[in-house]
């Protein structure tokens, strides 16, 4: 059987086929290959850079997948004989190893932020794109203040994610982000702050994402100005508070807001009259299921789950204008 060549296929079977196969391996191939991934003109949708205690590594992600690589130390390795596999990127050569069972690319490095660096560097001449993301905690990027006031603030980075998920955040690390980033990112928080933490000031990011966040209390809620809002863990808002939150929206309030998630144990369908704590004096209508997503650029979708993730129901409310 004859080999298939790929690369003298004409510009759009080219892009047709290359946009269904891992483009960063095929770049890394040889330069002839990595000038026709270039050509084809593909991009990513995401390109994040991720340096946690538990994990340093870059994330590429294309509209139909996406593309782990891991940045490892060789005294962290128990095979570092195995990384075989040598690539050229920028002033660096690396030794990789793919592991396939998990679809994850490691790099051998001896500096994890100066080889992020490069790799990032490398992937953004490629794909004609930027850096889109950082994800970072205390432990992992310890210079993540100047890493927010001199780099992500002043770049077309559109995201920050704040700490490590399952592990405890410090208070005073939230609020230096919280007062410090700018308010046209979208911020995430993914450490566990304490219970009694309080925000110093009310939410002001078009996108604000908490995943643990038993400290959010109903204040914070009816204060933010945030566009999309998901707050998981709320276990200090009580249904009488998002019934009290609709009201005011349908009268005109919360503008801004697009979309809303709380999550709260609270909200079960094990919790007693749920429903009618809730809705009370809200008129509902059936939910349509065909509306496309689109419909909901002027107005709010709200997925109350229970605690177990699987509690989905759905109602259509409108507001007064």
């Amino acid at each position: 059987m004859k080999p298939f060549r790929l690369l003298h296929l004409p510009h759009l079977p080219f892009r047709k086929i290359a946009s269904e196969i891992n483009l960063v391996f095929l770049s890394l191939c040889s330069k002839k290959s990595r000038s026709a991934v270039k050509l084809s003109g593909i991009k990513p949708i995401k390109l994040a850079k991720q340096h946690r205690l538990t994990s340093h590594s870059i994330i590429i992600d294309f509209k139909n997948f996406w593309f782990f690589m891991s940045l490892k130390k060789r005294e962290q390795l128990d095979d570092p004989e195995e990384f075989s596999a040598e690539y050229r990127i920028g002033e660096q050569v690396f030794k990789t190893k793919f592991y396939g069972d998990r679809g994850v690319l490691t790099f051998l490095c001896t500096d994890y932020y100066s080889a992020a660096d490069q790799i990032v560097d490398y992937l953004k001449n490629t794909f004609n794109c930027e850096l889109t993301e950082y994800k970072v905690s205390p432990e992992g990027y310890p210079d993540y203040r100047r890493l927010i006031t001199e780099t992500i603030n002043d770049s077309k980075i559109r995201e920050l994610d704040f700490g490590e998920s399952s592990q405890g955040v410090n208070a005073e690390d939230v609020d230096f982000v919280l007062n410090n980033l700018n308010t046209d990112k979208m911020l995430c928080v993914s450490g566990h702050l304490d219970e009694n933490y309080r925000l110093q000031n009310p939410l002001n990011f078009p996108y604000f994402f908490v995943s643990y966040a038993p400290w959010f209390r109903p204040e914070d809620l009816f204060n933010a100005n945030c566009e999309h809002l998901a707050i998981c863990f709320a276990e200090k808002l009580e249904p009488a508070n998002i019934n009290l939150y609709l009201k005011q929206w349908i009268n005109g309030e919360y503008s801004r807001i697009l979309s809303l998630r709380i999550e709260s144990i609270s909200f079960s369908s094990n919790h007693r009259d749920r429903d009618q704590q809730l809705f009370d004096g809200i008129e509902t209508r059936p939910f349509d299921m065909k509306r496309e997503f689109s419909d909901y650029k002027k107005s709010v979708f709200y997925s109350l789950l229970g605690n177990q993730f699987v509690d989905y129901q759905f109602w259509d409310i409108r507001r007064n204008d």
